[in-house]
């Protein structure tokens, strides 16, 4: 049919005719192009892609190309993530994020600005930074707690953990982690404190407060469940973006 309405021939037109006067390829020429175009692009894939690990290897046999990609990729299916449609029930309360027109108090979060006596002595604020240097991509953090007032005696916990090689993970997943780290570790003694989780990788607060079909499904659900674990104690959770431009907000 793509070739008569092409050509504009009668359907009395044998198909072998028809694709010739068109300029299309039989259909064995086509499929075999089909193969080979997935047999290179299966060599050629980025190492941080999910088919990068699947061989085709040469058998008497005849296998099927599904059975083919399956017997090449057993074994290796528990390091893929399992993206659902949803990460969060459409219902469920996403968290609070300030960004955008919330950079000045994003940045009073940070250096401890403008904070009244009542408050500070309700808030934890807690800092929270990934990168990915010289192929490696970690993550770290600072909790403070602004009872005591000070800028050095009041940090109540650091830390810094390398995951691993940059063709493996990236900055976004371990800046997801390391918010789902510090809300891990938070006791469940906590009562009635303002937690304030201070980042500027923008695109992992974005995930956060709206779910989407992407990866850190995972990471974002353990977020939502530490949160809802700290509020059942009167805590309240919010995050801020700070801008990269604002020089004050080091770990």
């Amino acid at each position: 049919m793509g070739a008569q309405a092409i050509t504009g021939a009668f359907k009395t037109v044998s198909m072998a005719v028809a694709e010739a006067e068109a300029g299309i390829l039989p259909i064995g020429e086509r499929h075999a192009q089909a193969g080979t175009r997935l047999y290179v692009n299966m060599q050629t894939l980025p190492k941080t892609h999910p088919l990068a690990t699947l061989r085709v290897r040469e058998i008497r046999r005849y296998l099927s190309p599904l059975t083919k990609l399956a017997l090449a990729h057993d074994g290796a299916v528990e390091r893929m993530e399992t993206i659902e449609p949803y990460a969060l029930p459409p219902w469920h309360r996403h968290m609070v994020v300030g960004y955008d027109s919330d950079k000045e108090a994003a940045v009073d979060v940070d250096i401890g600005d403008d904070l009244t006596e009542t408050s500070s002595r309700r808030q934890v604020l807690i800092a929270t930074s990934a990168s990915a240097r010289n192929g490696l991509v970690g993550m770290g953090g600072v909790v403070r707690n602004t009872t005591g007032g000070g800028v050095n005696d009041d940090v109540l916990a650091k830390y810094s953990v390398t995951l691993g090689p940059r063709d493996e993970q990236n900055a976004y997943m371990a800046e997801l982690e390391a918010i789902a780290m510090v809300l891990r570790r938070m006791p469940d003694g906590l009562r009635h404190r303002e937690v304030i989780i201070a980042t500027r990788n923008r695109s992992a607060l974005q995930a956060i407060t709206k779910p989407r079909q992407q990866s850190g499904q995972g990471t974002i659900r353990e977020i939502y469940k530490h949160a809802e674990r700290l509020g059942k104690g009167g805590n309240t959770i919010t995050m801020r973006w700070v801008s990269p431009t604002n020089d004050s907000f080091t770990l």
